[in-house]
């Protein structure tokens, strides 16, 4: 019911990819994904780790969008042989990352955990809100030892050797949730991603029998923003997926088909979680747009926990 996008840049020296996890994890874990530096400037690393040839197009940065998601980060430095563990809560506003140079010297790469909203709560139990717009040292949140996962991570060679340990090491580590809290946020969630993000606050809570107090409370914990928030950042998301389809003909129709109050609303809305309007979107897209999002075949969907 959810697609989170990120727009992934192209660069002549530089690769993307993701991967669903395995089915046990599929409704914590929206993806594995990797970016990195190509050593031959005309190839790039396959899940293999092989090589297949890269989008050659203009160059674009990518842009890390606001999505309600949180990410494991694993960064590896050629120059000392080291990988380094990190963890990413929500990002409230946009951001390009500016592409590296034209001469890359090492064949860096950074490995990450895209875990859904509310995903990474039953990993760590941690208050989201903590998290929110920082990046810190993942042994500050993590609950068990990170050892094992650093040594099997230190023997990979490939993006597919990567995905493996991490299906294997995050599959047995699940939290158990109060069940209450657990079919609350489930379906206050299924709300919101129903209806596309234009549900009121004191509508969820009435439908959801809590006060509004107690539902930001149970958001902060688990989502990492308020309701109101994180249903801008889905009603976000669906217009950025109507966008991609290519229906950007009628600003008019398209606000209001998304519950906006009319065009100017719904671009101000927009920049504040793209940085751009509507129109540089559709621009952008069809090189930007992140490979699983680019084959309809692969489903990536919120699922229930």
């Amino acid at each position: 019911m959810f697609r989170p996008i990120q727009m992934n840049g192209t660069g002549r020296h530089t690769y993307y990819m993701e991967q669903i996890p395995s089915a046990s994890l599929m409704a914590h874990v929206a993806c594995y994904w990797e970016s990195g530096l190509i050593l031959q400037s005309s190839k790039k690393p396959d899940m293999d780790g092989g090589i297949v040839q890269p989008d050659m197009s203009v160059l674009v940065p990518a842009r890390v969008l606001p999505d309600g998601c949180t990410d494991m980060l694993i960064t590896y430095d050629s120059v000392g042989s080291l990988h380094s563990y990190g963890y990413c809560g929500n990002y409230t506003h946009p951001f390009a990352v500016p592409g590296p140079s034209d001469a890359p010297a090492s064949a860096d790469y950074t490995f990450g955990v895209r875990f859904f909203p509310g995903g990474a709560y039953v990993f760590h139990g941690l208050p989201l809100e903590e998290f929110t717009d920082r990046r810190i040292p993942l042994h500050e949140c993590w609950p068990v030892e990170l050892s094992e996962l650093q040594e099997r991570m230190a023997g990979t060679k490939s993006f597919k050797e990567r995905v493996q340990v991490m299906n294997t090491y995050l599959s047995p580590l699940s939290l158990q949730p109060n069940t209450y809290e657990h079919d609350l946020m489930k379906n206050v969630l299924h709300r919101i991603f129903k209806d596309g993000g234009r549900m009121s606050v004191r509508e969820l809570a009435m439908r959801e029998v809590v006060s509004e107090r107690q539902l930001h409370r149970k958001f902060a914990e688990w989502i990492g923003v308020s309701p109101k928030r994180f249903s801008e950042v889905v009603r976000f998301h669906r217009v950025l997926g109507s966008i991609h389809q290519g229906h950007t003909a009628d600003g008019v129709a398209l606000a209001l088909n998304h519950g906006f109050f009319d065009q100017a609303h719904l671009i101000r809305q927009f920049r504040k979680f793209y940085g751009e309007t509507p129109l540089t979107a559709a621009k952008e897209h069809q090189r930007m747009l992140s490979d699983l999002y680019n084959n309809p075949v692969v489903p990536l969907v919120y699922t229930e926990w």
